[in-house]
């Protein structure tokens, strides 16, 4: 008689050994991530392309929800473990760690004009494409429903008590509310967005018809940012699939390329390379196409984070795409962008006044610098990507903070309603 429930007490025992290395293991980074998560796969395939050993980790719910707020201070992906035992997170810092450790095959041009342009477009895809991502997974019946059942089986691996039917709902009320932060609260708003991924991909198309990837013939960091959420969200799920499928397929051949970076099975992966797009020789209009695009739609964004935080505000309105849209003010965000803006006036006096005449003809500026760098303290005395080393640091002090003033605020709601008060304000 075979035992109950084999296969499922071998999940869960491969879940608690997980972060254990074998003597073969030794050198091998640990990466806490998941398919269905962006910012994942943007690091995933990243790592892939750098040849960085490391050893995937699946995330359950006992992962998420107990293990990795240990390490990190709140529930988040993914999360990275050095061969030193540091903790490490956010995507951004982590990379910009990892390619002054590892130089092969370098993701940021040596053109510091062309870098620039990369960090913008990688901010762009980190922080702006969150807006699709969560529109068409979330915003249709037949991606919500497949989607939060997706999730449900990824986080119950493992679990021999739990099953994807019992986690689905659980996932779907997670989701509610998140309209209003990312300005999807009209059907105007969501409209725009239909009608934007369209126009993007027309533009990466064309782009792609010319250059393999985003800034010529090899990968860059921003790259792997707009893979994260065109392939995680937009690919990967159904309703979103049909779109990128039938007006993007030059977009989905990037896509491709970019999952087998790395994959020397069957010499699928790609191993030889071209060069950087040569600035001096020209500015493809495609990637100026695709500035104005960024013009329209993250920059208002990004700005409108960056002065709301600045003033204090929670909320702020932008035109976006031509569409008055309002957003709920998040902190990292301006900070993000805040780095995009250094990266800018770093640039010396001649490599700005040619990024300047660029984004200007593309109107990104005058609009990124007009209230100039309006500092986020978001992050100051944090040591990114670095979370722990030995003692807790300031930043996963934060975060825990952070947690434990959520988890105390809905305590006291529970009270408030249990004794028959609705709203605070009556």
């Amino acid at each position: 008689m075979l035992q109950k429930n084999k296969n499922l007490q071998r999940e869960a025992l491969e879940i608690e050994s997980a972060l254990q290395l074998n003597d073969q293991q030794q050198d091998c980074y640990r990466l806490w991530c998941d398919g269905n998560s962006p910012y994942s796969c943007k690091l995933r395939t990243y790592m892939n392309y750098k040849e960085i050993p490391y050893k995937r980790m699946r995330i359950n719910l006992k992962t998420y929800y107990n293990i990795i707020p240990e390490k990190v201070g709140m529930s988040i992906m993914p999360v990275v473990i050095t061969p030193n035992e540091e903790v490490l997170q956010d995507t951004t810092p982590i990379i910009e760690a990892f390619e002054k450790q590892f130089t092969r095959n370098s993701c940021i041009p040596d053109d510091q004009r062309l870098a620039f342009i990369m960090w913008l477009l990688e901010d762009f895809g980190d922080e702006y494409l969150t807006r699709f991502s969560m529109h068409y997974r979330w915003g249709n019946d037949i991606t919500r429903n497949t989607l939060s059942h997706r999730l449900g089986r990824s986080m119950s691996y493992g679990d021999v008590n739990m099953h994807a039917t019992k986690v689905a709902p659980m996932i779907l009320a997670r989701q509610v509310g998140f309209d209003k932060p990312l300005g999807l609260g009209k059907a105007e708003n969501r409209e725009s967005l239909d009608t934007q991924l369209i126009d993007l991909l027309n533009i990466l198309d064309k782009h792609f018809c010319q250059y393999q990837f985003l800034l010529g013939d090899k990968p860059s960091v921003a790259d792997f940012a707009l893979y994260g959420h065109l392939y995680a969200h937009m690919l990967q799920d159904p309703f979103s699939a049909q779109i990128m499928e039938a007006k993007g397929s030059r977009t989905c051949n990037w896509i491709d390329t970019i999952n087998e970076l790395g994959d020397k099975r069957g010499y699928i992966g790609q191993t030889e390379f071209g060069d950087w797009i040569n600035l001096d020789e020209t500015v493809p209009d495609t990637l100026k196409e695709l500035l104005s695009f960024v013009a329209k739609t993250h920059i208002p964004f990004a700005i409108g984070t960056a002065l709301a935080t600045h003033e204090g505000r929670k909320e702020f309105n932008a035109m976006v795409y031509g569409v008055d849209t309002q957003f709920l003010t998040f902190q990292y965000r301006a900070w993000s962008f805040e780095n995009v803006q250094n990266h800018f006036v770093q640039l010396n006096k001649e490599h700005k006044v040619f990024i300047d005449d660029l984004l200007t003809q593309t109107q990104v500026q005058p609009s990124m610098m007009k209230h100039g760098i309006l500092h986020c303290t978001l992050f100051d005395g944090f040591t990114p990507p670095l979370v722990k080393n030995g003692i807790a640091d300031a930043r996963i002090a934060y975060l825990k903070n952070k947690e434990k003033l959520k988890k105390e605020e809905t305590k006291r709601k529970k009270v408030l309603k249990s004794n028959g008060v609705e709203n605070e304000s009556v």
